[in-house]
């Protein structure tokens, strides 16, 4: 099993892509802290790790409250011991043209996207530093990479960001044995796309992906999780620094 003995965090791991990271992640051998704002799809994933014969933990927390992310990296450190696979999956969209952007929705979106991630890092990292390993991989999206429609300028920004602090992220904690890389994801339905969009939008949505994917389709949680396992994984230990996408060949975006 590629994760024997490792212990993880996957933040929004209650649902879509990282529900289906934290149950990858214990197929290959690791115990899961589990963490979301709602309690019941954390407590649903936890159980489903537990019977799969792993230890899991479901720790509700904000990742824009520091506070409450430094206790939950202090409770997995009391009750795991150690964090060796980080995962910031906790995510937000709200899809709104540019003259029509709030500033609260500007500050919802880059304060999930961006500054939760970055508490969920440093917490994190301070102890990935003192045991001098450690794996983390941030979840971007293909709209960081010029692949977005009308009406996604606040989350492009807020994963092009992603994208500048793992880089940053990978050359400050290489030295201490810690991969740092991103997935960008492309057109993956999840639970997340309906609830940031109208039945009409969503079905746009799907017809665009399809029609600009090279293999005509969209793609799964599950193949974002194979990935996410390779790079936690000792296969990785070479890769750091990386934007990888995962989107089926998005024509837009192929010279």
């Amino acid at each position: 099993m590629k994760l024997e003995g490792k212990k993880a965090v996957v933040t929004g791991g209650g649902t879509g892509i990282g529900k289906t990271i934290a149950l990858e992640f214990a197929s290959a051998g690791a115990d899961i802290a589990v963490c979301s704002r709602t309690v019941e799809t954390i407590e649903q994933v936890r159980d489903e790790i537990i019977a799969m014969g792993r230890d899991s933990l479901a720790i509700a927390m904000d990742v824009r409250v520091k506070e409450q992310v430094d206790k939950m990296v202090q409770k997995v450190i009391d009750e795991f011991g150690r964090i060796d696979i980080l995962v910031n999956n906790a995510g937000i969209n709200r899809p709104t043209p540019i003259l029509d952007l709030t500033e609260d929705t500007w500050n919802l979106i880059l304060d999930t996207n961006l500054k939760g991630l970055f508490f969920c890092t440093q917490a994190v990292a301070r102890h990935m530093v003192k045991q001098k390993s450690g794996k983390i991989i941030n979840i971007s999206s293909t709209a960081s990479l010029g692949g977005n429609d009308p009406g996604q300028a606040a989350y492009a920004a807020s994963k092009t960001g992603v994208n500048a602090f793992t880089k940053a992220c990978a050359r400050e904690f290489g030295p201490y044995g810690i991969n740092v890389n991103a997935i960008a994801p492309g057109r993956i339905l999840t639970p997340l796309i309906y609830a940031s969009r109208t039945p009409e939008q969503v079905k746009r949505l799907i017809e665009v992906g399809i029609s600009a994917s090279v293999l005509g389709r969209l793609g799964t949680t599950e193949e974002i999780a194979h990935l996410a396992l390779f790079l936690a994984s000792a296969d990785a230990d070479f890769i750091t620094a990386e934007i990888i996408a995962c989107n089926g060949g998005r024509t837009n975006l192929m010279a």
